[in-house]
């Protein structure tokens, strides 16, 4: 899976809309720079570097 080809979430500013396991290989692959966080609409999980944003509903 590509990660700029995933669907994208128009409720999360078109973040990549993800299943659990590609984002916990994400968050791995980064060194744990990113982590990741259900989408508050119920669209899959999405990642994020919270050292450059801010967002709700981390997973951890």
């Amino acid at each position: 899976m590509r990660y700029s080809s995933a669907q994208r979430c128009t409720a999360c500013d078109h973040r990549a809309i993800l299943v659990a396991a590609t984002a916990d290989r994400l968050v791995a692959e980064s060194g744990r720079a990113l982590v990741s966080y259900d989408c508050p609409e119920g669209n899959g999980i999405h990642v994020c570097n919270p050292d450059f944003e801010r967002s709700g509903s981390r997973r951890g």
